[in-house]
């Protein structure tokens, strides 16, 4: 009976050292995350005398949540790059699918973590967040940071990695004889350099010295112009069926002269496709007319191999059919740009 009694008590006081050491870590877990009160931390007032300005770029978001605040303060880090740094999202997305895509480098050579995407329209890489404080009114403030030497390394892979990239489409390039495959491969590299060049920039603010230490194994301005000659070497010419006063045949030679590419009795690439546009009652008792469209646009080179493809179809609605339909070739407009 002694026995049971001493197991049940030692059973007990077992119990009552788990909530009591459940209940300090819980306490000591909100007093980490909770830092309210009076006492605004340094880094609050000043955040470069807690982080040196020669080793971190900081920046503090504030607002009623943490995650907001987190996302403020990427934001305002990225401000620092705003006035210097001018992405072209289009570039940077087709730059990834360049460097990502089958039969080039994979995409972990590439994978980089705590990329943030602000509202600047800049692409900052490894953004940490350092502190919190949440004031007596309930406001949040958050210190995000980029440590210099540690995130200069990291773009100077990702840079070294996409001039491997580029040395290797202009290698292609030089190699070729059909001049569609010839631009294609040069301007695969520009795409690259493109995205290379918003990275050096970005580096440039990060840490100047690192930057200046890099050498590039091309010349960007070189290459641009490149691209520009060899451009003029692929013709095209169009040919789509119903086209109304040819709208979609003056869109479509609008995008490929942009390109570089020139018109042609002879050319290289062959453009056909058709556009149907059908007047639809939907009897909608506001009156409105609607208008079904269906583009099909093919793209071949002169040994009729398909090159691209598009189509596109969909309905557009207006008072009127007239202005139903004008709609329509704003839409296509839009879309094939």
């Amino acid at each position: 009976m002694d026995n049971f009694r001493k197991k049940s008590n030692y059973r007990i006081d077992i119990f009552f050292l788990i909530l009591i050491t459940i209940f300090i870590i819980s306490c000591a877990a909100q007093q980490k995350v909770q830092k309210r009160g009076n006492d605004r931390p340094k880094w609050l007032e000043n955040p470069k005398s807690v982080y040196s300005e020669q080793q971190y770029l900081t920046a503090i978001g504030e607002a009623d949540s943490h995650q907001e605040a987190q996302n403020i303060a990427a934001a305002n880090l990225s401000k620092i790059f705003k006035m210097e740094v001018k992405a072209d999202e289009t570039t940077i997305q087709r730059a990834m699918e360049l460097t990502t895509s089958e039969g080039t480098i994979s995409e972990e050579n590439f994978q980089v973590t705590k990329n943030v995407n602000v509202i600047s329209g800049q692409t900052l890489m490894n953004v940490e967040y350092a502190e919190s404080y949440t004031d007596n009114l309930g406001r949040t403030f958050v210190l995000a940071y980029l440590n210099r030497h540690k995130t200069a390394m990291i773009y100077e892979e990702k840079i070294e990695g996409s001039s491997e990239k580029i040395s290797h489409y202009i290698s292609k390039g030089k190699s070729e004889q059909d001049h569609i495959k010839v631009y294609a491969f040069y301007n695969a590299a520009l795409i690259i350099a493109k995205s290379n060049e918003v990275l050096l920039d970005q580096l440039d603010v990060i840490s100047p010295m690192d930057k200046e230490m890099i050498e590039l194994p091309y010349n960007y301005n070189e290459l641009e112009s490149l691209v520009s000659e060899k451009a003029k070497n692929v013709t095209f010419g169009i040919n789509i069926k119903n086209d109304e006063e040819g709208k979609i045949k003056i869109m479509l030679e609008e995008i490929l002269t942009d390109y570089g590419f020139v018109t042609s009795h002879s050319p290289l690439l062959k453009i056909q496709g058709n556009v149907e546009l059908e007047k639809t009652d939907l009897n909608r008792e506001d009156g409105f007319k609607f208008m079904r469209y269906n583009l099909q646009i093919m793209i071949s080179d002169n040994n009729s191999n398909i090159v691209a493809a598009f189509s596109k179809k969909g309905r557009e609605g207006h008072t009127n059919f007239i202005e139903a339909k004008a709609r329509i070739y704003r839409i296509i407009e839009k879309r094939e740009k």
